[in-house]
């Protein structure tokens, strides 16, 4: 039998006790932000509680989703279409079993595609100067049609079950590795921005192709793991500012009676927050702003939300201007903690070492 002295070997006992506990991936955000916390406390003898943690939460579909009952249906079966088969059709489907239960992608397209057989069913009804009645309920169907298509854009986007996937983290952090999520969901971003204005429905921008992309979404949680994510990085950089804030309250470190209570702070700084955690923050922010500007440029194009609720989650997840988003209190607890670290390093004579940008 080996028998292993702590005092020798602390940090082999500490590599094999985290074996132990099935903790071994010392390279994930999950590790390095709790880690460096825990570090700092111990260091520095200091053991507060975490500071809050304020996660948007996405609306329930109720509260997001606009109603869109369906306009003169009845009207356009009762209008003799015959010899506008392919508009006759598509009224046809939507009332059978099948176009009655249409998904929010779905219902964009046969709505769309209505407002492209309309006018071209008009325009064949008008060249005989018969049927003027037909005409004029057509063109007044068409009207309505029109105005209540907005909405439908906007539920294509909020009141599906693919973007409610998206937004939801279930607590998991970005990897560090997440490059491939990040380029899937602003594909699929960007393809919905370039759907919305077009009008020909011809590939790329058909219901196939569309519930590709949806399914891209659905498939990862991006954006849901990216605003938690910033809240957690918030959280973390407050504290560990907190801890090192009630540390130098109680007198400088630089000189001090511990000359290696500066090492280890030094250390823990230089290892976890320098080598670990500032990379990861740098990626996080600059894909958040990236995000953040296809997001926006996508709502540009859609209405107002229908509700309160739905527009204020929308302003936190995207305005970095809002008090209350992730994104302003990142910024804030990235301030706070570049703030009581420099006069730490400062005092130690190590400024230089700071580095935060």
């Amino acid at each position: 039998m080996i028998k292993i002295t702590v005092d020798r070997f602390p940090t082999l006992l500490f590599v094999f006790a985290l074996m132990l506990s099935g903790c071994s991936d010392y390279t994930s955000p999950e590790y390095f932000l709790e880690e460096y916390t825990h570090r700092l406390s111990r260091v520095t003898g200091i053991n507060i509680p975490e500071p809050g943690i304020a996660i948007p939460k996405l609306p329930p579909l109720r509260q997001r989703a606009y109603p869109a009952p369906d306009i003169r249906i009845k009207a356009l079966e009762a209008l003799d279409l015959l010899k506008c088969p392919a508009l006759s059709q598509a009224v046809a489907y939507r009332n059978s079993s099948l176009g009655k239960q249409m998904l929010p992608s779905q219902h964009y397209f046969y709505e769309k595609t209505l407002l492209s057989l309309i006018p071209q069913c008009i325009g064949f009804l008008g060249q005989t100067g018969e049927n003027r009645e037909v005409i004029a309920k057509l063109q007044e169907i068409f009207i309505e049609k029109q105005a209540m298509f907005p909405a439908i854009e906007w539920n294509l986007v909020f009141a599906n079950t693919e973007f409610s996937k998206q937004l939801n983290s279930q607590g998991r952090l970005l990897s560090t590795d997440d490059q491939a999520n990040f380029q899937g969901t602003r594909e699929a971003l960007n393809y919905l921005t370039r759907l919305l204005p077009d009008q020909l429905l011809e590939p790329p921008y058909t219901s196939t192709d569309l519930e590709r992309h949806l399914q891209q979404v659905a498939a990862n949680r991006y954006l849901g793991e990216l605003i938690y994510t910033v809240a957690l990085l918030s959280q973390t950089l407050n504290h560990a500012a907190n801890i090192l804030q009630l540390r130098l309250g109680k007198g400088p470190v630089c000189p001090t009676v511990d000359p290696g209570e500066e090492e280890r702070l030094h250390n823990v700084f230089r290892l976890f927050y320098r080598e670990k955690i500032q990379p990861y923050l740098a990626r996080v922010d600059q894909q958040g702003i990236i995000i953040r500007n296809d997001f926006k440029r996508l709502l540009s194009l859609l209405p107002a939300a229908p509700q309160d609720e739905i527009q204020r989650y929308l302003s936190l997840i995207t305005q970095a201007s809002n008090i209350n988003s992730p994104w302003y209190q990142l910024e804030q607890g990235i301030k706070h903690h570049t703030t009581i670290w420099a006069e730490f390093l400062d005092q130690c004579g190590k400024a230089p070492a700071l580095q935060i940008n």
